[in-house]
């Protein structure tokens, strides 16, 4: 949990805060299609650093001590060929999805977690640490295809995030998180595109037609309109005319339960 972490919509605007506890969350209920959802989320809007680094720290705090020696150093290798490669420009996009279907095979404990975070002792019963060896799987590229960005028809991309949003972000453990980001109903509606703009996949579109930050006015602005009429023929999500249904996939409806530190810890300290 990021203190004070900046409002940051991703490639379909969702809040980036939201997708990392939303990636938490579905990785506790051990919910495949939901984790990689969510693992994607954020790797597809640029931030593919920041993921594979969240997955990481995600076993290294919850898994590790629960998994046998050599699938800590399957984990580790996968990341760390990763990341040599990333530097180098060359990009495996399956990886992260290996990491994320291979952890919700194995048990976690959340004991450093809950003395990390809430400073809470409690003594989980840890099953033994089984050195048996399980069924892992090797992510392929169309095993993540339906992970893939969407890109809508010219003129027709107000239709994106009816078809993207597969899953609401989390909104029942906001108090207990300390999340930065609760009400963005406004800068949702009116200032979509500014906070997106901070994902690296709409600087890359912002960039490409030769579009400029205000932060005064939160605004974007463009200096040919010949290149804004294009930018928008292509990436105009209309936010402001999507039926309430599709925006509280994002933004909630403010009515959200939140849950407690009690109702965590029976949900998923069992």
């Amino acid at each position: 949990m990021e203190e004070n972490a900046p409002l940051i919509f991703t490639r379909y605007l969702y809040s980036k805060e939201d997708v990392m506890h939303s990636l938490f969350l579905s990785i506790l209920n051990k919910n495949k299609d939901e984790a990689l959802f969510w693992a994607y989320e954020l790797y597809y809007s640029g931030f593919e650093v920041d993921a594979m680094n969240f997955v990481l720290h995600i076993f290294n705090h919850i898994y590790e001590k629960c998994c046998p020696t050599h699938f800590t150093q399957f984990i580790n290798n996968q990341y760390h060929s990763w990341y040599e490669n990333y530097e180098k420009s060359v990009i495996n996009d399956t990886v992260l999805g290996t990491i994320v279907w291979n952890l919700l095979q194995y048990d976690y404990d959340l004991t450093q977690f809950l003395d990390d975070y809430f400073q809470i002792k409690r003594n989980i019963l840890r099953r033994p640490v089984s050195t048996k060896r399980r069924l892992r799987l090797m992510m392929t590229e169309r095993d993540i295809e339906k992970y893939k960005t969407l890109c809508g028809e010219p003129n027709e991309n107000w239709f994106v995030l009816r078809y993207a949003y597969q899953f609401t972000a989390h909104k029942e453990y906001n108090e207990l998180f300390k999340t930065t980001n609760k009400d963005f109903k406004q800068e949702y509606l009116e200032h979509w595109l500014y906070y997106a703009s901070f994902s690296p996949i709409w600087t890359k579109r912002l960039t490409k037609y030769g579009a400029e930050i205000d932060h005064e006015t939160k605004s974007v602005l463009f200096q040919d309109e010949e290149k804004e009429e294009l930018f928008y023929s292509l990436y105009n999500y209309e936010t402001d005319e999507q039926p309430a249904e599709i925006c509280e996939k994002s933004i909630g409806n403010g009515n959200e339960i939140q849950l407690s530190i009690d109702d965590f810890i029976k949900q998923f300290c069992k």
